[in-house]
């Protein structure tokens, strides 16, 4: 995975350095698309307006379709929901906040490719209409996951420091990096389970993402 990781990581941060100190919303979607198919990413980016969200927020989604990938069609789609005009000022904190998102959702699926690969792409990820809770106990979203709680929690801790507080995950979850939680991700599994059978398992793959994933290609 850490191919994966380098290469995504090379993206994003050719898309900063050669982005304007002040860019907008449109001019920076367009760079990105244009930065992964430069760099050979068989991705799609989509952009989808939410009038539900303040005007100045954004979210990013994205999905992974093993079947997709055995036809040898485009297996992942990233979609990014926002309220914006597009012609928004998007200075240097927010180019950095919002291509962290796009590295984030990108090698999150890129790790479920990794699974289906593995296997063939004979069983398929539970889509995401499965209930919440079944969603996130399913043992592919459990290990991908995992793999992002890891890189979340690696942008601000150092590894012994992770593992030291890994047998009290609760506690950990909690932690903040500013205003935000270090492990948003961790903070909503542990939100939703608690100190579960299934958490605990969640702690066991973190600690194993963390004897595999570099963090010179984290980017942050």
């Amino acid at each position: 995975m850490n191919i994966i990781l380098e290469r995504v990581f090379n993206v994003c941060k050719t898309v900063r350095e050669t982005s304007p100190k002040h860019t907008n919303f449109k001019k920076l979607i367009t760079r990105t698309r244009k930065t992964f198919k430069a760099h050979d990413f068989d991705l799609i980016i989509k952009t989808k307006k939410d009038k539900n969200l303040d005007p100045d927020k954004w979210y990013i989604m994205a999905y992974y379709d093993a079947e997709d990938d055995a036809n040898s069609d485009t297996p992942i789609e990233v979609i990014v929901y926002h309220n914006l005009e597009g012609i928004e000022d998007f200075g240097p904190h927010q180019i950095t906040a919002f291509l962290t998102e796009i590295y984030d959702a990108v090698v999150h699926e890129f790790r479920h490719r990794y699974q289906s690969i593995r296997r063939d792409h004979k069983e398929f990820v539970a889509p995401v209409h499965t209930p919440y809770e079944d969603y996130l106990s399913n043992q592919d979203e459990l290990d991908a996951y995992a793999f992002s709680i890891t890189i979340e929690l690696l942008r601000t801790m150092e590894p012994y420091r992770i593992r030291r507080y890994l047998g009290r995950i609760s506690i950990m979850s909690k932690m903040r990096t500013g205003p935000n939680y270090t492990s948003p991700t961790l903070r909503a599994y542990i939100g939703h389970f608690g100190l579960t059978e299934l958490t605990r398992r969640l702690a066991k793959k973190i600690y194993k993402h963390l004897e595999t994933v570099d963090r010179r290609f984290i980017f942050m």
